[in-house]
């Protein structure tokens, strides 16, 4: 985005005179600001930045330029350049604001995570780390999806740059934060492509991946202790809000890629974690997720791909998987269909949900659903074998469905 007054503030200290300008304000106002969100919401973030600016409906303000509208959190740092000039910067300008002893690290491990975020194909990053986090081309079919696990990535660790004031939470200075769905949003480069259901499933992958963590009790500090338990009428309930913040080259992002197709729309049951990780790591770092698929569910599918074996052939209609799962547990239909859909986005299981007219255009054999309706969904088998057959039988007809089965067979 262009703003007015990116190259004044990214020189704000050879410029102190003319941002002392842009920044005037009442101190009355923002002195009892604890985050740089309600601060910027405040203050006259549009005349800081050089772009005009707005109330949302929600009472949240957003900064207008062209045709785009930006959060002013990532705004205002894309003028700044940087996190890591932030605590001078409001030191300078925003005396009245009192920094945590630990918001220096903040800024510094933030920046060091984002710029170690690939910026495109052509990065050294890994493979893993490209097929969730770049597009291969405007074509990809996860294209919006890696956009927004970038995004979502970009906004957890300004999470830690956004916390100004306060206690530290975790006992590694710059580590803990405090995440919830609304504050994600907040610090989002794009929230209108965003929705809190796809948010949450970006930060169970990312937390499968290790790039944060449910803070565990030894990991805390007195302040952030407190933080996690809090009074629900007359009982006290624990909070899962409070995470540490990992190394992004240090995370996992294998065990993403390996085990997940990048489905931001589909949540991960608990039962797919205890079959993936094992039981003693999803009750330690995911007690807040619960429903989902269960074991029946998945033993029922396992042991209808059984019965088809390696072939290439449809393995059951989309509504007969999910009709037969409503009779053996008694959930609703819907609930059957999500059961579906979180099961095809297990890697491991080796199964996917296609229309009758993807099914025939990749080569599986359609069988008795040669009569369906176009866009009826059917299950197939994503197997090395099944994929191989398919491979065989569009050989020679079309190159791109040849490259495109043989992306699928060495994902």
């Amino acid at each position: 985005m262009k703003y007015e007054n990116k190259g004044l503030l990214m020189d704000w200290q050879n410029n102190i005179d003319k941002v002392a300008e842009l920044t005037k304000h009442s101190p009355v106002r923002t002195a009892k600001k604890s985050r740089l969100s309600d601060l910027l919401n405040t203050v006259s973030t549009g005349k800081i930045v050089g772009a005009k600016e707005k109330k949302e409906l929600n009472g949240k303000k957003v900064i207008l330029t062209s045709n785009s509208k930006a959060n002013p959190v990532p705004a205002f740092l894309e003028c700044l350049g940087s996190p890591t000039q932030l605590p001078a910067f409001l030191a300078q300008f925003y005396p009245e604001m009192l920094q945590r002893v630990d918001y220096k690290q903040a800024c510094s491990i933030a920046t060091s995570n984002i710029l170690q975020m690939p910026s495109g194909r052509g990065s050294g990053a890994s493979k893993a780390v490209k097929n969730l986090f770049v597009p291969a081309n405007r074509y990809d079919p996860w294209r919006d999806y890696k956009k927004l696990m970038a995004d979502v990535y970009q906004a957890v660790n300004l999470l830690a740059v956004n916390q100004v004031t306060g206690h530290q939470l975790s006992k590694e200075p710059g580590r803990g934060i405090y995440v919830t769905k609304g504050l994600i949003m907040d610090m989002l480069e794009h929230p209108e492509k965003a929705t809190t259901t796809k948010i949450a499933n970006a930060l169970v992958l990312m937390r499968v991946a290790g790039a944060i963590h449910l803070a565990q009790p030894d990991e805390l500090t007195d302040s952030g202790k407190k933080l996690m338990e809090f009074n629900n009428g007359s009982k006290l309930v624990k909070s899962h809000h409070v995470y540490i913040l990992g190394d992004f080259n240090n995370s996992n992002w294998n065990l993403v890629s390996d085990n997940f197709n990048l489905n931001l729309n589909t949540p991960i049951s608990k039962e797919m974690l205890i079959q993936l990780f094992e039981e003693q790591v999803a009750r330690n770092y995911f007690p807040d997720l619960s429903g989902g698929v269960g074991k029946r569910e998945i033993n029922f599918f396992m042991g209808i791909k059984a019965e088809k074996g390696y072939t290439n052939e449809v393995i059951i209609s989309a509504k007969a998987a999910a009709d037969s799962i409503v009779s053996l547990t008694g959930v609703k239909d819907r609930t059957a269909r999500q059961y579906t859909d979180q099961v095809c986005n297990v890697r491991p299981i080796e199964m996917a949900k296609l229309t009758k007219c993807e099914a025939k255009r990749l080569g599986y054999v359609l069988g008795g659903y040669k009569d369906t309706k176009p866009a009826e969904k059917l299950l197939v088998s994503t197997t090395k074998e099944a994929l191989q057959m398919c491979l065989e039988k569009v050989a020679g007809k079309n190159d791109k469905l040849k490259k495109e089965l043989k992306n699928r067979m060495h994902r």
